[in-house]
C-alpha cells in the first residue's frame, strides 16, 4: 500500500499512538512481570551469558521478548518508557497486517467498518498497553495469514518462525496452521493457498511441509538445548507454575470446557457470537454460495480453536483470555465478512456495525463481583489500577506504613523493581492474615480466596481506600493492630 493510500486509515493508527501513550508509563502488569520483565533483568544483568532462564523463571517458552527487550536496555537504557517503545513496532504491525487483509479479502466500501471491528476486541485493546508477548503472537498469525493467503512462501515461514519464538502459543498456532493446510489440501478448495494446476495431494503436503522447516528448526534446536542444560521440556514438577500445568480428570476437562466458552463470549464478544447465531440462521434460510476464502478462513479458525483449546482443557488451570487472542480475531473476521460480503442490505450491515461496535466496547466496563476472578490483563477496565495504587503507595509512606507488614496478593508481589524497574528491591510480604499487620487489596488481585475475602470485609478495618471507575485499592489493618 502506498502512503497516500495509509492515510486514510490514519485516525486508527493515532488511537492506537495515543492508547499507548496514555499507558506508556505503565508498570509491568499481570504475567508480563514474569513474561517480560524478569526474564529481560536476567538477560540484561548477566550479559548473555545464557538462553536457558533459571528455574524460577523458566516457564518452558523461547524467551525471545526478554532478550530482546534486554538488547533494547542495552541500547537505550532500562525504563517503563523504553520497554512499552519496543512494543511499538509490533503494534503497529498489527494494524498494518489487518488493514492489508480487510483490503484483500473485503469490498472497498467495507474496509473501514471491518477494520475497526477486528481492532475493537477489548482483549486485544488491553494487550496492546502492555509489554506482552501475546502481542508478538497476534502480530505474526496475522503476517502468516497474509503471506499464506497470498502465497508467498519465503515470508510466510518467516512469519511462523516468529510465531515459534514468541511463545509456546505460538507454536501451537504454527500446529494449527499446518494442519489447516493438509486439511484445505484434502478438500475442493485446493487453489486458494497451493500454486495453479497442483493436483497431487502428497506433493502438495510436501510443499506445505517446507514452509514450517526454518519454524521446526528453531524450536527443535531450542528444546535440545534446554533439555541438554536443564533435562526437561515444556514444564517439569519443581517449576513455581507446575500447579498450573497438572493433569485433569474428565470432569474438570469439562468444566475447563465451559471456561473457554466464558472467555470466548466475555468482555462483549457475546454480540459477536449473536452475529454469528444470526448468520447460521441466514445461511440456513438462503444457502448463500460461500466464498472459497471464507470456507478457508473457516478451516484456519477450526484447526487453530483445536490446538489452542488442548492446553486450557486439559490443565488444571491456563485459561486466560489472552491465550485465545487468535481465535477472537479470526472468529471476527469470519462473521464480519459473512455480514458484509453475503448480505445485500447495506442498511442492515450498518446496522449491525453499529451494534456489534458498542457491543464490543462495552468489553471494557464488564467487571464481576469481587470473588469472581477477572481477566484483567484483557480488559481496558484495569487503566486506574496503577494510577490508584501509586497514590495508595504514597500513602503509606506518608504514614510510615511498611511494605514488610504488609501483604498482599498477585500481581503486586514480589520485588517494586521488578514491577516498575525504579531500582527499589523492597517487597511487600505475602499475603498472610495470621501474621499481616495490613493488606494492600484491589479488586484486580484474583488470588485472594472467598475466605479471605470474606475475612477482611467483616473483621479487618479500612484505613484508606481508592476507588476510580471499576478499579478499588483498600488498605486495610488487621484486628487489634494499631493503625499509624
Amino acid at each position: 500500500m502506498t502512503i497516500r493510500q495509509h492515510l486514510k486509515y490514519l485516525p486508527v493508527y493515532l488511537f492506537f499512538i495515543t492508547l499507548m501513550l496514555l499507558t506508556i508509563n505503565f508498570p509491568f502488569f499481570w504475567d508480563t512481570i514474569q513474561l517480560a520483565s524478569k526474564q529481560a533483568d536476567f538477560f540484561y544483568r548477566s550479559d548473555f551469558n545464557s538462553i536457558i532462564l533459571p528455574n524460577d523463571l523458566d516457564s518452558g517458552h523461547i524467551p525471545a521478548l526478554g532478550m530482546y527487550l534486554a538488547v533494547i536496555w542495552k541500547v537505550t537504557g532500562r525504563s517503563l518508557v523504553i520497554s512499552h517503545l519496543a512494543m511499538f513496532p509490533f503494534v503497529m504491525g498489527i494494524i498494518y497486517q489487518s488493514i492489508f487483509l480487510v483490503r484483500k479479502i473485503f469490498n472497498k466500501e467495507w474496509h473501514y467498518y471491518a477494520l475497526i471491528l477486528i481492532l475493537a476486541d477489548a482483549t486485544l485493546l488491553a494487550q496492546c498497553t502492555l509489554v506482552s508477548p501475546d502481542i508478538l503472537v497476534v502480530f505474526f498469525f496475522l503476517y502468516a495469514i497474509n503471506n499464506l493467503l497470498l502465497k508467498k512462501r519465503i515470508w510466510y515461514a518467516v512469519a511462523l518462525a516468529g510465531l515459534v519464538l514468541s511463545s509456546m502459543r505460538g507454536m501451537m498456532c504454527v500446529a494449527g496452521l499446518f494442519i489447516a493446510e493438509i486439511v484445505i489440501l484434502f478438500t475442493s478448495e485446493k487453489d486458494l493457498l497451493c500454486e495453479a494446476g497442483r493436483k497431487n495431494v502428497s506433493t502438495g503436503v510436501f510443499h506445505a511441509f517446507q514452509r514450517y522447516i526454518l519454524s521446526i528448526m528453531i524450536a527443535g534446536a531450542f528444546f535440545a538445548w534446554h533439555y541438554h542444560i536443564t533435562g526437561w521440556i515444556g514444564y517439569h514438577n519443581t517449576m513455581p507454575w507446575y500447579p498450573l500445568f497438572e493433569s485433569v480428570d474428565f470432569k474438570d476437562a469439562v468444566y475447563n470446557t465451559l471456561i473457554m466458552g466464558w472467555r470466548l463470549i466475555d468482555f462483549g464478544r457475546i454480540f459477536i457470537w449473536a452475529a454469528g447465531a444470526f448468520c447460521l440462521w441466514h445461511y440456513y434460510i438462503n444457502r448463500p454460495l460461500l466464498p472459497v476464502i471464507f470456507k478457508s478462513l473457516f478451516i484456519i479458525l477450526i484447526c487453530i480453536t483445536f490446538t489452542l483449546s488442548y492446553a486450557l482443557i486439559f490443565h488444571k488451570n491456563l485459561s486466560g483470555h489472552r491465550y485465545l487472542l487468535p481465535v477472537y480475531i479470526l472468529f471476527t473476521i469470519i462473521i464480519v465478512f459473512y455480514l458484509y460480503e453475503l448480505f445485500n442490505s447495506n442498511k442492515l450491515k450498518k446496522m449491525f456495525f453499529y451494534i456489534l461496535i458498542l457491543g464490543l466496547l462495552t468489553g471494557n466496563i464488564w467487571v464481576y463481583p469481587d470473588n469472581i476472578a477477572k481477566g484483567w490483563d484483557s480488559t481496558l477496565a484495569y487503566l486506574p489500577y496503577f494510577p490508584l495504587r501509586d497514590k495508595m503507595m504514597k500513602y503509606m509512606k506518608s504514614e510510615g506504613i511498611k511494605l514488610s507488614e504488609t501483604g498482599t496478593d498477585f500481581p503486586n508481589e514480589g520485588k517494586l523493581d521488578n514491577i516498575d524497574l525504579s531500582g527499589n528491591n523492597d517487597s511487600f510480604a505475602d499475603l498472610d492474615l495470621k501474621t499481616n499487620h495490613y493488606v494492600f487489596y484491589s479488586n484486580v488481585y484474583n488470588g485472594i480466596s472467598d475466605q479471605e475475602l470474606f475475612e477482611l470485609k467483616n473483621r479487618w478495618t479500612v484505613v484508606k481506600e481508592f476507588r476510580f471507575l471499576m478499579v478499588k485499592i483498600i488498605l486495610y489493618v488487621a484486628p487489634g493492630v494499631k493503625s499509624h
